[in-house]
């Protein structure tokens, strides 16, 4: 059974790697800290260093610019690469090959969720790394900025474990969503409504149940060093295992025509 699962696995993870969105959701974050890095540099050494401050640089200078951008970013490219993982399906009708070969559709449906799950926590890693060096890196080359002076790791670790877990509620939501419709049209579309509608309603309390209103919480997360789990934060817990169950139905209810 175990190997069973195992060949089905590596079978998705041949087939989904080949497709270009996964470097992006791999590769692009961490390209625009590396970004933003060259363009402070750039800042620096025309402007000249100011001189060291008392605000915290992890925040004010590193994780403000940084956030804003993952928090439209990073959901959107969950929702283009699982979208993409479906679509592969879809494409000369493969879902009716699919369900020929001798193996049940929950392995190959948790095999997909693994792959997609494990795709969106590596990009997170590495994004954190990113991070987590960037700063590093300034506070060994420019002193002056101050960031060798606050110990910042764990509110940074803890922010992008509770983003993390956001956008692994998104992947199922979006999961489930491109499993109904054919046309990328649909799931990409609910998915940037959701995004635009959680940034105006983060402040209600019911937002909480918004697994969208995880990215939008991450900007305040960093900025007043917010590391407890909170209502968001079981929600999002919770919208994993319930979209993935809704997913699954979705899945195992297919036709191959």
């Amino acid at each position: 059974m175990t190997n069973t699962f195992y060949k089905a696995f590596s079978s998705e993870q041949y087939k989904l790697s080949k497709n270009k969105e996964i470097f992006g959701i791999l590769l692009l974050p961490a390209v625009i800290i590396l970004a933003f890095d060259v363009y402070y540099i750039y800042g620096l050494l025309t402007e000249g260093i100011p001189e060291e401050g008392t605000s915290n640089p992890w925040k004010l200078v590193l994780g403000k610019i940084v956030s804003q951008f993952f928090y439209i970013l990073y959901p959107i490219l969950v929702s283009l690469f699982v979208y993409a993982c479906c679509d592969v399906e879809y494409r000369n009708n493969n879902y009716k090959i699919l369900f020929t070969i001798p193996v049940s559709k929950s392995k190959i449906f948790f095999s997909k969720v693994l792959f997609i799950l494990i795709t969106v926590w590596f990009s997170m890693i590495l994004t954190y790394i990113i991070f987590l060096l960037s700063g590093y890196f300034f506070s060994i080359v420019f002193p002056e900025l101050g960031f060798q002076n606050y110990n910042f790791r764990e509110v940074i670790f803890y922010v992008f474990l509770k983003f993390s877990i956001a956008l692994s509620a998104i992947a199922m939501i979006q999961l489930a969503l491109s499993l109904v419709f054919k046309s990328f049209i649909y799931p990409i579309g609910f998915g940037m409504f959701m995004l635009i509608l959680s940034g105006f309603l983060n402040e209600k309390k019911f937002s909480d149940f918004l697994v969208y209103t995880g990215g939008s919480k991450l900007f305040g997360n960093l900025m007043f060093e917010n590391i407890s789990f909170e209502r968001l934060d079981y929600c999002n817990m919770a919208a994993v295992f319930i979209f993935a169950a809704v997913s699954f139905y979705l899945f195992v209810r297919k036709k191959g025509g």
